[in-house]
Protein backbone atom coordinates (compact mmCIF):
# COMPACT_ATOMS: atom_id res chain seq x y z
CA UNK A 1 0.00 0.00 0.00
CA UNK A 2 2.63 2.46 0.74
CA UNK A 3 4.46 1.55 -2.57
CA UNK A 4 1.03 2.20 -4.26
CA UNK A 5 0.56 5.70 -2.21
CA UNK A 6 4.53 6.32 -3.18
CA UNK A 7 3.89 5.90 -7.32
CA UNK A 8 0.60 7.89 -7.02
CA UNK A 9 2.57 11.18 -5.97
CA UNK A 10 5.39 10.54 -8.09
CA UNK A 11 3.08 10.71 -10.86
CA UNK A 12 1.34 13.66 -9.14
CA UNK A 13 4.58 15.70 -9.21
CA UNK A 14 4.46 15.42 -13.34
CA UNK A 15 6.72 11.97 -13.75
CA UNK A 16 4.90 10.45 -17.23
CA UNK A 17 3.29 7.17 -16.55
CA UNK A 18 4.90 3.52 -18.41
CA UNK A 19 1.71 3.61 -20.79
CA UNK A 20 1.87 6.79 -21.88
CA UNK A 21 5.67 6.37 -22.94
CA UNK A 22 4.69 3.37 -24.77
CA UNK A 23 1.82 4.84 -26.29
CA UNK A 24 4.04 7.86 -26.96
CA UNK A 25 6.63 6.26 -28.81
CA UNK A 26 3.94 3.65 -30.97
CA UNK A 27 2.59 6.80 -31.90
CA UNK A 28 6.17 8.37 -32.84
CA UNK A 29 7.57 5.25 -34.76
CA UNK A 30 3.75 5.59 -37.05
CA UNK A 31 4.26 9.08 -37.62
CA UNK A 32 7.67 8.57 -38.87
CA UNK A 33 6.65 5.51 -41.03
CA UNK A 34 3.39 7.25 -42.46
CA UNK A 35 5.91 10.74 -43.67
CA UNK A 36 7.96 8.06 -45.54
CA UNK A 37 5.12 6.44 -47.04
CA UNK A 38 4.97 6.97 -50.84
CA UNK A 39 1.08 8.00 -52.18
CA UNK A 40 2.27 8.08 -55.56
CA UNK A 41 -1.07 8.87 -57.81
CA UNK A 42 -3.52 6.98 -55.28
CA UNK A 43 -4.26 10.85 -53.96
CA UNK A 44 -5.56 11.44 -57.17
CA UNK A 45 -7.16 8.10 -57.98
CA UNK A 46 -10.86 7.51 -56.99
CA UNK A 47 -11.52 4.15 -54.66
CA UNK A 48 -14.77 2.66 -54.73
CA UNK A 49 -15.67 1.83 -51.38
CA UNK A 50 -18.28 -0.43 -49.20
CA UNK A 51 -19.23 -0.10 -45.54
CA UNK A 52 -20.96 -1.74 -43.37
CA UNK A 53 -22.34 -2.50 -39.70
CA UNK A 54 -21.32 -6.49 -38.25
CA UNK A 55 -23.48 -8.15 -36.35
CA UNK A 56 -26.45 -6.51 -37.75
CA UNK A 57 -27.87 -8.76 -40.50
CA UNK A 58 -30.82 -9.72 -42.44
CA UNK A 59 -32.63 -12.90 -41.78
CA UNK A 60 -30.69 -14.86 -44.21
CA UNK A 61 -27.52 -13.61 -42.77
CA UNK A 62 -26.28 -10.28 -45.34
CA UNK A 63 -25.16 -7.97 -44.26
CA UNK A 64 -28.69 -5.28 -43.28
CA UNK A 65 -26.94 -1.73 -43.28
CA UNK A 66 -24.93 -1.06 -45.70
CA UNK A 67 -23.34 1.58 -48.07
CA UNK A 68 -21.44 1.82 -51.50
CA UNK A 69 -19.76 4.89 -52.69
CA UNK A 70 -16.73 6.50 -54.47
CA UNK A 71 -14.04 8.97 -52.79
CA UNK A 72 -10.96 10.03 -53.40
CA UNK A 73 -7.50 8.42 -52.03
CA UNK A 74 -6.59 12.23 -51.13
CA UNK A 75 -9.92 13.05 -49.00
CA UNK A 76 -8.32 13.90 -45.43
CA UNK A 77 -9.51 11.70 -42.75
CA UNK A 78 -11.20 14.32 -41.18
CA UNK A 79 -13.22 15.33 -43.79
CA UNK A 80 -14.53 11.65 -44.72
CA UNK A 81 -15.76 10.80 -41.30
CA UNK A 82 -17.18 14.42 -41.19
CA UNK A 83 -18.25 15.42 -44.46
CA UNK A 84 -18.95 11.83 -45.58
CA UNK A 85 -19.28 8.94 -43.55
CA UNK A 86 -21.72 10.97 -40.78
CA UNK A 87 -24.40 12.09 -42.99
CA UNK A 88 -23.84 8.85 -45.28
CA UNK A 89 -24.92 6.47 -42.74
CA UNK A 90 -27.08 8.63 -41.22
CA UNK A 91 -25.59 9.99 -37.89
CA UNK A 92 -25.66 13.54 -36.56
CA UNK A 93 -22.71 15.61 -37.28
CA UNK A 94 -19.88 16.61 -34.35
CA UNK A 95 -22.25 15.04 -31.99
CA UNK A 96 -20.43 11.95 -30.59
CA UNK A 97 -16.25 10.96 -31.04
CA UNK A 98 -14.86 8.30 -33.23
CA UNK A 99 -11.90 6.37 -34.00
CA UNK A 100 -10.58 5.06 -37.68
CA UNK A 101 -8.46 2.11 -37.36
CA UNK A 102 -6.54 0.45 -39.61
CA UNK A 103 -6.47 -3.26 -39.92
CA UNK A 104 -2.96 -3.83 -41.09
CA UNK A 105 -1.43 -2.45 -38.17
CA UNK A 106 -4.30 -1.13 -35.43
CA UNK A 107 -2.87 2.30 -36.29
CA UNK A 108 -5.76 4.58 -35.08
CA UNK A 109 -7.01 8.11 -36.30
CA UNK A 110 -9.13 10.81 -34.64
CA UNK A 111 -10.33 14.37 -33.88
CA UNK A 112 -7.91 15.92 -31.61
CA UNK A 113 -9.35 18.38 -28.79
CA UNK A 114 -13.13 16.60 -29.41
CA UNK A 115 -15.27 17.76 -26.87
CA UNK A 116 -18.07 15.57 -27.60
CA UNK A 117 -18.90 14.19 -23.88
CA UNK A 118 -18.26 10.37 -25.20
CA UNK A 119 -14.80 11.15 -25.02
CA UNK A 120 -14.89 10.11 -21.49
CA UNK A 121 -14.68 6.43 -22.49
CA UNK A 122 -11.87 6.90 -24.87
CA UNK A 123 -9.64 4.20 -23.16
CA UNK A 124 -12.39 1.31 -24.24
CA UNK A 125 -11.54 2.47 -28.06
CA UNK A 126 -8.10 3.43 -28.04
CA UNK A 127 -5.24 4.85 -25.56
CA UNK A 128 -4.25 7.55 -27.78
CA UNK A 129 -4.40 8.66 -31.47
CA UNK A 130 -2.84 10.24 -34.34
CA UNK A 131 -4.36 13.30 -35.72
CA UNK A 132 -6.99 12.33 -38.89
CA UNK A 133 -6.94 15.59 -40.52
CA UNK A 134 -3.02 15.22 -40.98
CA UNK A 135 -3.41 11.72 -42.99
CA UNK A 136 -5.75 11.09 -46.09
CA UNK A 137 -7.34 7.76 -47.14
CA UNK A 138 -4.53 6.97 -49.06
CA UNK A 139 -2.82 6.29 -45.94
CA UNK A 140 -5.20 4.39 -44.61
CA UNK A 141 -5.66 1.88 -47.98
CA UNK A 142 -3.17 1.50 -50.88
CA UNK A 143 -5.33 -1.78 -52.63
CA UNK A 144 -7.68 -3.45 -53.19
CA UNK A 145 -9.31 -5.80 -50.54
CA UNK A 146 -7.62 -3.18 -47.99
CA UNK A 147 -9.95 -2.52 -44.87
CA UNK A 148 -10.27 -0.39 -41.65
CA UNK A 149 -12.76 0.03 -38.86
CA UNK A 150 -14.78 3.30 -38.01
CA UNK A 151 -16.12 3.41 -34.61
CA UNK A 152 -19.01 6.02 -34.05
CA UNK A 153 -19.94 7.10 -30.51
CA UNK A 154 -17.03 5.64 -28.11
CA UNK A 155 -19.46 5.28 -25.85
CA UNK A 156 -22.17 3.08 -27.89
CA UNK A 157 -19.80 1.52 -29.70
CA UNK A 158 -21.04 1.75 -33.36
CA UNK A 159 -18.53 -0.43 -35.31
CA UNK A 160 -18.73 0.06 -39.10
CA UNK A 161 -16.10 -1.88 -41.25
CA UNK A 162 -15.26 -0.11 -44.29
CA UNK A 163 -13.35 -2.42 -47.57
CA UNK A 164 -11.67 -1.29 -50.87
CA UNK A 165 -13.40 -2.85 -53.55
CA UNK A 166 -12.04 -1.06 -56.08
CA UNK A 167 -9.31 1.46 -57.24
CA UNK A 168 -10.11 3.41 -61.20
CA UNK A 169 -7.58 4.30 -62.76
CA UNK A 170 -5.74 7.73 -62.90
CA UNK A 171 -7.57 8.51 -66.02
CA UNK A 172 -10.88 7.57 -64.62
CA UNK A 173 -10.31 8.99 -61.66
CA UNK A 174 -12.63 12.45 -61.41
CA UNK A 175 -12.30 13.28 -57.17
CA UNK A 176 -16.14 13.78 -56.79
CA UNK A 177 -17.63 11.63 -54.08
CA UNK A 178 -20.51 9.87 -55.08
CA UNK A 179 -23.26 7.60 -53.56
CA UNK A 180 -23.64 4.41 -55.63
CA UNK A 181 -26.27 1.95 -53.32
CA UNK A 182 -26.85 1.31 -50.16
CA UNK A 183 -29.97 -0.36 -47.76
CA UNK A 184 -30.52 -0.40 -43.93
CA UNK A 185 -31.66 2.85 -42.02
CA UNK A 186 -29.23 3.66 -39.61
CA UNK A 187 -29.45 2.87 -36.04
CA UNK A 188 -30.55 5.77 -33.22
CA UNK A 189 -28.29 7.92 -32.03
CA UNK A 190 -27.16 6.90 -28.25
CA UNK A 191 -28.37 3.22 -29.53
CA UNK A 192 -26.46 0.89 -27.37
CA UNK A 193 -24.02 -0.30 -30.18
CA UNK A 194 -24.60 -2.66 -32.98
CA UNK A 195 -25.71 -5.80 -31.37
CA UNK A 196 -28.99 -4.20 -29.13
CA UNK A 197 -29.68 -2.67 -32.84
CA UNK A 198 -30.13 -6.17 -34.34
CA UNK A 199 -32.27 -7.06 -31.38
CA UNK A 200 -34.16 -3.74 -31.94
CA UNK A 201 -35.54 -4.92 -35.28
CA UNK A 202 -36.10 -8.05 -33.96
CA UNK A 203 -38.55 -6.72 -31.74
CA UNK A 204 -40.32 -4.47 -34.26
CA UNK A 205 -40.49 -6.86 -36.93
CA UNK A 206 -40.74 -10.70 -35.68
CA UNK A 207 -43.95 -12.26 -34.12
CA UNK A 208 -43.59 -12.35 -30.43
CA UNK A 209 -43.41 -8.43 -29.11
CA UNK A 210 -46.46 -7.55 -27.63
CA UNK A 211 -47.99 -3.57 -29.48
CA UNK A 212 -47.39 -1.87 -26.06
CA UNK A 213 -43.43 -3.21 -26.19
CA UNK A 214 -43.04 -1.90 -29.76
CA UNK A 215 -44.91 1.37 -28.98
CA UNK A 216 -42.31 2.08 -26.45
CA UNK A 217 -39.43 1.51 -28.60
CA UNK A 218 -40.91 3.02 -31.33
CA UNK A 219 -41.25 6.01 -29.20
CA UNK A 220 -37.73 6.08 -27.99
CA UNK A 221 -36.47 5.93 -31.37
CA UNK A 222 -38.74 8.73 -33.50
CA UNK A 223 -37.20 10.78 -30.80
CA UNK A 224 -33.85 10.50 -31.30
CA UNK A 225 -31.80 13.22 -32.81
CA UNK A 226 -30.99 11.48 -36.10
CA UNK A 227 -34.16 10.03 -36.69
CA UNK A 228 -35.88 13.80 -36.15
CA UNK A 229 -32.85 15.60 -38.54
CA UNK A 230 -33.17 13.45 -40.86
CA UNK A 231 -37.11 13.37 -41.07
CA UNK A 232 -37.53 9.52 -40.61
CA UNK A 233 -39.95 10.17 -37.70
CA UNK A 234 -43.21 11.18 -40.61
CA UNK A 235 -42.21 7.99 -42.07
CA UNK A 236 -45.67 5.63 -42.08
CA UNK A 237 -44.32 2.73 -40.60
CA UNK A 238 -40.91 1.89 -39.56
CA UNK A 239 -38.96 -0.10 -41.99
CA UNK A 240 -35.22 -1.70 -41.05
CA UNK A 241 -33.89 -2.28 -44.54
CA UNK A 242 -34.94 1.27 -45.75
CA UNK A 243 -32.70 3.56 -47.88
CA UNK A 244 -33.24 6.83 -50.14
CA UNK A 245 -30.34 7.38 -52.47
CA UNK A 246 -31.33 10.80 -53.61
CA UNK A 247 -32.19 11.54 -49.63
CA UNK A 248 -28.33 10.09 -48.96
CA UNK A 249 -26.86 12.15 -51.93
CA UNK A 250 -28.34 14.98 -50.70
CA UNK A 251 -27.24 15.21 -46.84
CA UNK A 252 -23.59 14.00 -48.03
CA UNK A 253 -23.46 17.11 -50.81
CA UNK A 254 -24.79 19.49 -48.25
CA UNK A 255 -22.11 18.47 -45.40
CA UNK A 256 -19.65 19.24 -48.24
CA UNK A 257 -21.08 22.18 -49.01
CA UNK A 258 -20.33 23.29 -45.04
CA UNK A 259 -17.18 24.09 -42.97
CA UNK A 260 -15.58 20.97 -41.35
CA UNK A 261 -17.13 20.52 -38.02
CA UNK A 262 -15.09 22.19 -34.65
CA UNK A 263 -14.48 19.22 -32.63
CA UNK A 264 -13.49 21.03 -29.32
CA UNK A 265 -17.23 22.65 -30.01
CA UNK A 266 -18.89 19.43 -30.34
CA UNK A 267 -22.65 19.09 -29.62
CA UNK A 268 -24.07 18.46 -26.16
CA UNK A 269 -27.46 18.38 -24.79
CA UNK A 270 -28.26 21.31 -22.40
CA UNK A 271 -30.55 21.35 -19.22
CA UNK A 272 -30.37 24.60 -18.31
CA UNK A 273 -31.49 25.57 -13.94
CA UNK A 274 -34.57 27.59 -15.67
CA UNK A 275 -36.05 26.27 -18.51
CA UNK A 276 -38.67 29.44 -18.66
CA UNK A 277 -34.98 31.15 -20.19
CA UNK A 278 -34.98 29.23 -22.92
CA UNK A 279 -35.07 31.08 -26.50
CA UNK A 280 -38.13 31.45 -28.03
CA UNK A 281 -36.31 31.13 -31.70
CA UNK A 282 -35.33 27.72 -32.55
CA UNK A 283 -32.23 28.71 -33.87
CA UNK A 284 -30.14 31.66 -32.36
CA UNK A 285 -27.02 32.30 -33.18
CA UNK A 286 -24.28 33.90 -30.48
CA UNK A 287 -20.84 35.06 -30.68
CA UNK A 288 -18.45 33.49 -28.13
CA UNK A 289 -16.38 35.50 -25.77
CA UNK A 290 -12.90 34.30 -28.07
CA UNK A 291 -15.04 35.53 -31.10
CA UNK A 292 -13.31 32.66 -33.41
CA UNK A 293 -16.41 30.17 -33.01
CA UNK A 294 -20.20 30.70 -32.93
CA UNK A 295 -22.28 29.24 -30.54
CA UNK A 296 -25.29 27.56 -32.12
CA UNK A 297 -28.33 26.86 -30.34
CA UNK A 298 -31.26 24.12 -31.25
CA UNK A 299 -34.59 24.57 -29.39
CA UNK A 300 -36.39 21.24 -29.56
CA UNK A 301 -40.17 22.68 -29.91
CA UNK A 302 -41.12 19.14 -28.72
CA UNK A 303 -38.99 19.25 -25.64
CA UNK A 304 -39.21 21.22 -22.36
CA UNK A 305 -35.72 19.81 -21.03
CA UNK A 306 -33.60 21.96 -23.01
CA UNK A 307 -31.80 22.34 -25.63
CA UNK A 308 -28.76 21.30 -28.12
CA UNK A 309 -25.71 23.53 -28.62
CA UNK A 310 -22.93 23.36 -30.37
CA UNK A 311 -20.09 25.64 -31.49
CA UNK A 312 -18.72 26.27 -35.02
CA UNK A 313 -15.56 27.66 -35.97
CA UNK A 314 -15.19 31.23 -37.67
CA UNK A 315 -12.41 30.99 -39.70
CA UNK A 316 -12.31 28.93 -43.12
CA UNK A 317 -10.91 25.40 -42.73
CA UNK A 318 -7.39 24.55 -43.81
CA UNK A 319 -7.13 23.34 -47.70
CA UNK A 320 -5.11 20.17 -46.18
CA UNK A 321 -8.41 19.52 -44.34
CA UNK A 322 -11.04 20.30 -46.88
CA UNK A 323 -12.82 19.50 -50.19
CA UNK A 324 -14.52 20.77 -52.48
CA UNK A 325 -17.85 22.20 -51.52
CA UNK A 326 -19.39 20.99 -54.50
CA UNK A 327 -18.18 17.79 -55.33
CA UNK A 328 -15.99 17.08 -52.44
CA UNK A 329 -12.68 16.81 -54.48
CA UNK A 330 -10.08 17.25 -52.40
CA UNK A 331 -7.58 18.07 -55.05
CA UNK A 332 -6.59 21.39 -56.58
CA UNK A 333 -8.62 23.48 -54.56
CA UNK A 334 -8.90 27.44 -54.74
CA UNK A 335 -10.77 29.54 -52.01
CA UNK A 336 -14.05 31.71 -53.11
CA UNK A 337 -12.82 34.85 -54.53
CA UNK A 338 -15.49 36.70 -52.78
CA UNK A 339 -15.15 35.55 -49.08
CA UNK A 340 -12.45 32.31 -49.23
CA UNK A 341 -14.67 30.21 -47.05
CA UNK A 342 -15.51 27.31 -49.34
CA UNK A 343 -12.62 26.18 -51.42
CA UNK A 344 -13.35 24.47 -54.92
CA UNK A 345 -11.80 22.41 -57.43
CA UNK A 346 -12.85 24.45 -60.59
CA UNK A 347 -14.75 26.93 -62.06
CA UNK A 348 -17.89 24.59 -62.85
CA UNK A 349 -17.88 23.36 -59.57
CA UNK A 350 -17.67 27.35 -58.05
CA UNK A 351 -20.47 28.57 -60.29
CA UNK A 352 -22.68 25.38 -59.13
CA UNK A 353 -22.30 25.90 -55.82
CA UNK A 354 -23.03 29.79 -55.70
CA UNK A 355 -26.13 29.13 -57.29
CA UNK A 356 -27.40 26.57 -55.39
CA UNK A 357 -26.33 28.09 -51.71
CA UNK A 358 -23.24 30.11 -52.09
CA UNK A 359 -24.46 33.17 -52.96
CA UNK A 360 -26.17 34.26 -49.86
CA UNK A 361 -23.31 32.61 -48.00
CA UNK A 362 -20.75 34.35 -49.33
CA UNK A 363 -22.27 37.90 -48.60
CA UNK A 364 -23.07 36.80 -45.35
CA UNK A 365 -19.13 36.06 -44.97
CA UNK A 366 -18.28 39.73 -46.66
CA UNK A 367 -20.38 41.10 -44.00
CA UNK A 368 -19.00 39.80 -41.37
CA UNK A 369 -15.48 40.24 -42.44
CA UNK A 370 -16.04 43.79 -43.05
CA UNK A 371 -17.99 44.10 -39.59
CA UNK A 372 -14.28 42.66 -38.29
CA UNK A 373 -12.46 45.16 -40.25
CA UNK A 374 -13.68 48.19 -38.22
Amino acid sequence: MMRKMQTQMIYMRGATRPETQFFDAVIAKKKRELKGVELRDLTRRDFVLRIHMPEIKTPSGEDRVWRRFIVSGGVSLGVLQDKILAPLMGWVRNFHAHILTDFRDGAQFGPKNSGAIDMMHLDLSAYDFLNEDHYCLAHLVAKVGDAFQYEYDLGDHFRHDITVEKILPLEESYGRVQILAGSGICPMENGKGNQTWAEHIDTLTKPGSTPAKRRELLSEIYTSPNYVQYGWTKRPKFDPDYFDLAETTNAVMSALGTKLSYPSGAKKFMMPLRPEGLESDPRTVLLNREGKSTREITVDPDSAFGFYEEFKKDGRDSRRATACAACGNPNDLKACSGCGMRFYCGQVCQRAHWKSTHKRECAIEKEKRAARGK
